[in-house]
C-alpha cells in the first residue's frame, strides 16, 4: 500500500488522490438518484434536487465513516465512501408508485428502517460474527465484483448497443480501461496512483473533442443552491417498514463483503467485529439523514473499494477529503452537471477496472481460509443462488419481489452463504478450523 489507513498524505498529494474517489462516487450517486426520480415520475427540478441530495448524503455519511463520530462507537474509521444503496431502489420506487404510500411513505419507511438498521444490525454482527469465515465473506466480495461487471459493459456501450455510434462508445471505454491498465502497471510513485483520475480526465478530454459534450446544462444551473430537506414529505406506514427491514438483511451482508474487501486491501487480514459494527452502527445513522434529505439509504460504496485495490490508497483521510469535496460541490449545481456530463463510455471502462478488482479481492479473500469440501459446497451453492439467480432474473421473475431482492445477486450470495455455513454438517476438520478463526477474530478485535 502506498497509504495506509490511519496515513496522512501531503495537502498537494490528498486532493487529486481524493478527486479520483470524487468521481467514482459521483457515478453511483447519480445513478441511484436519475434511477429513483424516473421511477417515482419525479420532474426535472425534482430529480436536479435528488442529484443535489445524493451528493450532500454521500458527503455526510461518508464523513462519518472515515472519521467515526467523536469518541462513539459510530463509524468504521476505514477509508469508506458511501452512496444510495442500489438494492433499497426497487421497493422504494414501488412504494413511490402506490398512491396509498407515495414517496412521503418510501421516505418514512426508510428512515424507520434506518432506525432498526442502526439498532439491531449491530446485534446480528455480534452473534453471528464467528459464521463470517473467509468462504462467506469472500463470497459476498466476489460477487459485489461479478454482478456489478454488467453495469459496466451497460456504460461502456451508453446503455444503447442497437446505435449506430456503439463502436465509438465501445472504443472510448476500451480506450480507458486500457489507459488505466497501462498507468496502474508501468507508471511509477505519484503517478500510479492516479491512474483512475489521469484516465477519467484523458477520456472526457476526448469525448469533448469528438463533440460528444454539450455544456448547456453547465451554463443554465444556478450558482448556489441548498439542499432541501423532507421535500415530499415522510408519513409512517407498517407495510412498507417492514419491506425495507426484510431488505435491510441483504444490505447488513453486503455492508460485511464491502468492508472485507477494503481491508483485506489494505490490511491483508479480515475486519474485526468492531469495526463491522462500527460501520454498520455508521451506515444505519448516514440513511436516516439521507431519508430526512430525500435519498436512498446509504452502502459502502464498491467502485471506491475497487479504487483502494487498483491504487494502493487505503487513506481514511483521503476519502473524507474526497466527502468534503463531494459536499461542496453539493451547493454549487454548476459544478455537479459537469461531473454529470462525463461520459458513460469513459465511466464504464473504470468501472470494469474497479469492479475487476474487487473481484479478485473476493478470491484472495477466499484463499484465506481452508478449501474443505465444506466450504467448496459452501462456496458452489452461494454463486449459483446469488451470482445465477441475479442474471437469471427474467426467468424468476414468477417470484415476488422481496424474494428476488434477498435471494439473487449480492444479497443473495451472502444470505445463502452464511445460511450454509450455520447449518451444514461439519467434520472435524471444520471444527478445528472454525475454532481457530474465532480465537483469531477475538484477538484482533
Amino acid at each position: 500500500m502506498v497509504y495506509r489507513i490511519n496515513d496522512k498524505p501531503p495537502v498537494q498529494k490528498a486532493i487529486p488522490l481524493a478527486l479520483q474517489h470524487v468521481l467514482v462516487a459521483f457515478t453511483g450517486t447519480l445513478a441511484g438518484s436519475l434511477l429513483l426520480a424516473s421511477g417515482a415520475g419525479l420532474d426535472v427540478n425534482d430529480t436536479a434536487l435528488l442529484i443535489q441530495c445524493s451528493m450532500f448524503i454521500s458527503c455526510i455519511a461518508s464523513l462519518i465513516q472515515s472519521l467515526g463520530l467523536w469518541k462513539l462507537p459510530i463509524g468504521s474509521k476505514l477509508p469508506i465512501v458511501t452512496s444510495g444503496s442500489y438494492t433499497l431502489i426497487s421497493p422504494m420506487v414501488a412504494m413511490a408508485c402506490n398512491p396509498d404510500i407515495g414517496l412521503s411513505g418510501a421516505f418514512g419507511a426508510a428512515f424507520a428502517g434506518s432506525v432498526v438498521l442502526f439498532i439491531f444490525g449491530p446485534l446480528a454482527i455480534t452473534y453471528l460474527h464467528k459464521y463470517f469465515t473467509p468462504v462467506v465473506t469472500g463470497s459476498v466480495v466476489l460477487a459485489v465484483g461479478m454482478c456489478l461487471m454488467g453495469s459496466g459493459f451497460g456504460n461502456a456501450v451508453n446503455y444503447n448497443p442497437s446505435s449506430p455510434e456503439v463502436m465509438k462508445y465501445f472504443a472510448i471505454a476500451a480506450f480507458t480501461f486500457v489507459l488505466a491498465m497501462v498507468l496502474d502497471n508501468f507508471a511509477k510513485g505519484f503517478l500510479q496512483s492516479l491512474s483512475i483520475l489521469i484516465s477519467i480526465i484523458v477520456g472526457f478530454v476526448l469525448c469533448i473533442a469528438l463533440g460528444m459534450v454539450d455544456f448547456t446544462s453547465v451554463l443554465e444551473a444556478q450558482a448556489l443552491s441548498f439542499p432541501t430537506p423532507v421535500k415530499f414529505g415522510m408519513k409512517f406506514q407498517v407495510g412498507p417498514i417492514l419491506t425495507i427491514c426484510a431488505v435491510h438483511i441483504a444490505t447488513v451482508m453486503e455492508n460485511v463483503g464491502d468492508t472485507t474487501g477494503i481491508v483485506t486491501n489494505a490490511e491483508g487480514r479480515l475486519p474485526t467485529k468492531e469495526e463491522l459494527v462500527r460501520t454498520l452502527r455508521g451506515d444505519g445513522l448516514g440513511s436516516m439523514i439521507a431519508a430526512l434529505f430525500n435519498g436512498l439509504p446509504v452502502v459502502s460504496a464498491s467502485p471506491n473499494a475497487g479504487v483502494i485495490a487498483m491504487t494502493g490508497v487505503a487513506s481514511r483521510y483521503v476519502t473524507a477529503l474526497g466527502a468534503l469535496i463531494l459536499g461542496l460541490l453539493s451547493f454549487f449545481p454548476k459544478f455537479s452537471q459537469l461531473l454529470a456530463l462525463i461520459p458513460n463510455p469513459v465511466l464504464g471502462g473504470i468501472l470494469l477496472v474497479t469492479f475487476g478488482s474487487i473481484a479478485s479481492t473476493g478470491i484472495r479473500v477466499i484463499s484465506m481460509g481452508n478449501l474443505s469440501k465444506r466450504n467448496i459446497t459452501i462456496l458452489a451453492v452461494s454463486l449459483v443462488i446469488g451470482i445465477g439467480g441475479g442474471y437469471a432474473g427474467d426467468y424468476l421473475s414468477f417470484l415476488p419481489t422481496t424474494v428476488l431482492t434477498l435471494f439473487t445477486g449480492i444479497s443473495g450470495t451472502a444470505l445463502s452463504a452464511l445460511l450454509l455455513n450455520i447449518i451444514l454438517p461439519k467434520t472435524e476438520e471444520d471444527r478445528k478450523y472454525i475454532e481457530e478463526f474465532s480465537k483469531t477474530l477475538t484477538s484482533q478485535g
